[in-house]
């Protein structure tokens, strides 16, 4: 809920940061997953990054050639045995129908049906050779049918050097709109202040236009600095199927967050940058104590962070005009 925060020596923090390990890791957005990850085996967190980064950069060559049709530079992507089976239960063997494709465009000059367009939401690694990739998939409307939306999950493998895929199997696409997507945090609409070792804060939470976000506007001081005033909007993403939230704050930082539910306490993965354009990551825990009190903690996942940067505040409701 606050921007980057500092300054607090708790006893409990090494707790907070073990729950929060070990929740974050099954909700990270795509943007956060360059970081912290590793491999079940242990390797060290900067070869999971190269990992990474060659999957992502082979998932972007990939959706390239295959929104430019260009169905040679697909097949260069697929193991010899990958297969694909689409939302209906219909599998596929990805070589066969790349050489069909290829033999129309050679005998009638056209690639058929508009190509496919993808977006990926997130990748985590399974070993140090396999990754699994979860995405969106659009087909665009083609004679008088309409289009379609699904989601897909990949699986990438390492073969020689090179990120490949050896499957996937989508499914259908909905949305839920009858959900409470807010249940189990309502405890935050209201007006709190808050206080912790050389910090203090004050925060409104409002429920907006058909309760479809939470509006809060939070007030933060820390030591003897001005406070700086941060304006947050909580809504739910539709396509991630998570609670996001964003907020900008007077000293003209942006930061944006992830949303997920651990018990009774909410766990808030943020990425964002400062004013100065440094960008930074960390993790934020509300707790709900009862009706009037909450613990509100907040930790940086910066390599070069301490541990007496954590910041830890009690936060008080304040009674309701009568």
């Amino acid at each position: 809920m606050f921007i980057h925060m500092q300054h607090s020596d708790t006893s409990n923090s090494w707790l907070s940061k073990l729950r929060y390990s070990l929740l974050a890791l099954a909700m990270l957005p795509t943007a956060l997953l360059t970081t912290g990850l590793a491999y079940a085996e242990g390797a060290p967190g900067n070869e999971a990054n190269e990992a990474y980064a060659a999957i992502r950069q082979a998932a972007d060559e990939h959706r390239e050639a295959l929104e430019n049709a260009d169905f040679a530079a697909v097949d260069k992507f697929w193991t010899p045995e990958a297969d694909y089976v689409d939302q209906f239960g219909h599998a596929f063997k990805i070589r066969a129908a790349l050489e069909a494709a290829k033999l129309r465009i050679e005998k009638e000059g056209k690639i058929g049906p508009p190509p496919l367009r993808t977006e990926s939401l997130a990748i985590r690694l399974i070993s140090p050779d396999v990754g699994i990739e979860d995405g969106i998939i659009e087909r665009p409307s083609t004679g008088g049918r309409a289009a379609s939306k699904g989601r897909f999950c990949a699986v990438w493998v390492k073969r020689d050097g090179k990120w490949l895929i050896d499957g996937i199997r989508e499914s259908a696409y909905s949305v839920n709109n009858s959900a409470n997507h807010f249940a189990g945090l309502e405890w935050l609409v209201g007006e709190w202040t808050a206080e912790g070792d050389d910090a203090k804060a004050e925060a409104t939470y409002s429920w907006g236009p058909n309760k479809k976000f939470i509006q809060g506007q939070i007030k933060l001081t820390l030591g003897g600095k001005p406070p700086v005033s941060i304006t947050q909007w909580i809504g739910w993403d539709p396509v991630r199927e998570q609670l996001r939230s964003f907020e900008f704050d007077t000293d003209g930082g942006f930061h944006e967050g992830v949303w997920a539910q651990d018990e009774d306490a909410w766990v808030v993965t943020t990425t964002g940058v400062g004013a100065d354009g440094k960008k930074d990551e960390g993790s934020r825990i509300l707790t709900p104590i009862d009706d009037h009190t909450a613990l509100w903690e907040a930790m940086s996942q910066d390599a070069d962070a301490r541990a007496d940067e954590d910041l830890q505040l009690r936060a008080t409701r304040k009674p309701q005009a009568k």
